[in-house]
C-alpha cells in the first residue's frame, strides 16, 4: 500500500469521473491567483466575494477547452451591481510554462453598493448571464445567454446548463478570505453526460437516473468549507465524496493570475481615434489607459501616437 501522502493542489483544477457511470466533474481550488487579482482592486468584500466565485467558474468551465482560446463569463444587469467579468484563457505560446491557463476578472457597480450578496438583487431586472468560448480557427465561436436566475452563482450556473444547454449539472462555488485574510475561492462541478452510440442508449434507463439522483446527494454532502480547507487534498475530497462507487481521477490543470492587456494592441486602438477625442482624454501631453483586469496603467505620449 501507498502511504505517500497526496499533493495539496492549489491553484489548480482536477478533471474525474464516477466509474461505470455517464458521469464526469471537476474540481478546483484556487489561492495566490485569486488573491492576487481581488487584492489588486479596491472593492467590498461582497463585491471580491462575488467576483472570487465567477473566476472560480471560469476556471472550471474552461479548463474544458480542448483548444487554446478564451473562455469568458460575463454577468450583468442595471441594478447596483452592473457588470461582473471573468475570463480563463488557454495558450501554451503564453511564456508560462507552468501554468496551463490564466485566469483575469473585474466587477462594475455603483458606489455605496450594500453589503447584500443576493445575485438577483443586486444586478436588479433583466439581468443576464452569458458564457462565451472563442478558441479562433479551431471552432466556430459560441456564445450562451440566459436570464440572470437565483440569489447566488451557483444557483444561476445550474440554471444556465438547464436553459441553455439541456445537461444535468450540479455545482458548488465558494469564496471566502481565510484567517489570515488571504482570499481563496473552491468550485466543483458533476455533468451527466448524453449519450451517443447505440450501447450507451441500451443501458438502464432507470440505473442511470438513480446514478445521477445518488451522485446529486453526495455531492450536496460536502460543506463549503471542505472545499476550501486547504488541509484535504482535492483528490481526498473526491475519494470521500465518491469512494463506494469507485472514482477515476485524471491530470490535474495547473492556474494562474495572468492578464493579456498589452501596450501594442492599446496603442493601435488608440491611434484609431481622431486629434480630437485624443486630446480630451489627455493630461500634460500624455494619455493614460488603465486595464480594468489588473489595474495597470500605460502611458502614451499624445505626440508619438499621432505618428
Amino acid at each position: 500500500m501507498n502511504d505517500k501522502p497526496l499533493p495539496l493542489l492549489n491553484d489548480a483544477c482536477l478533471p474525474f469521473q464516477i466509474e461505470g457511470q455517464d458521469i464526469k466533474g471537476r474540481v478546483l481550488r484556487l489561492g495566490p491567483s485569486v488573491h492576487e487579482i481581488l487584492s489588486s482592486h479596491n472593492y467590498p468584500d461582497h463585491i471580491n466575494k462575488i467576483l472570487g466565485q465567477t473566476l472560480a467558474l471560469t476556471a472550471l468551465l474552461g479548463s474544458l477547452m480542448k483548444y487554446d482560446g478564451i473562455f469568458t463569463t460575463q454577468l450583468k444587469g442595471g441594478g447596483l451591481l452592473r457588470l461582473m467579468v471573468a475570463d480563463f484563457s488557454k495558450d501554451r505560446n503564453s511564456g508560462n510554462t507552468d501554468a496551463k491557463g490564466t485566469i483575469r476578472g473585474y466587477a462594475g457597480f455603483e458606489e455605496g453598493t450594500t453589503s447584500n450578496d443576493k445575485l438577483d438583487e443586486l444586478f436588479g431586472e433583466d439581468a443576464y448571464l452569458a458564457i462565451t468560448i472563442d478558441q479562433g480557427k479551431f471552432m466556430e465561436r459560441y456564445q450562451g445567454i440566459v436570464s440572470l436566475e437565483g440569489e447566488n452563482l451557483t444557483q444561476a450556473a445550474e440554471e444556465y446548463f438547464q436553459s441553455s444547454e439541456q445537461l444535468p449539472t450540479k455545482v458548488m462555488i465558494e469564496c471566502e478570505k481565510d484567517k489570515h485574510g488571504h482570499w481563496q475561492a473552491g468550485a466543483i462541478m458533476i455533468q451527466h453526460l448524453a449519450r451517443n452510440t447505440e450501447l450507451e442508449l441500451a443501458r438502464d434507463e432507470e440505473n442511470t437516473h438513480d446514478n445521477w439522483q445518488t451522485a446529486s446527494i453526495l455531492l450536496s454532502s460536502l460543506k463549503l468549507s471542505e472545499l476550501l480547507d486547504k488541509n484535504i487534498s482535492l483528490q481526498q475530497l473526491l475519494i470521500r465524496l465518491y469512494h463506494e462507487t469507485g472514482i477515476r481521477i485524471f491530470d490535474h490543470i495547473d492556474l494562474a493570475a495572468g492578464c493579456r492587456c498589452s501596450e501594442e494592441k492599446i496603442r493601435t486602438v488608440l491611434s484609431s481615434l481622431d486629434l480630437e477625442e485624443l486630446k480630451e482624454v489627455a493630461e500634460d501631453g500624455t494619455v493614460t489607459v488603465t486595464c480594468d483586469f489588473c489595474t495597470k496603467d500605460h502611458k502614451f505620449e499624445l505626440t508619438k501616437l499621432l505618428h
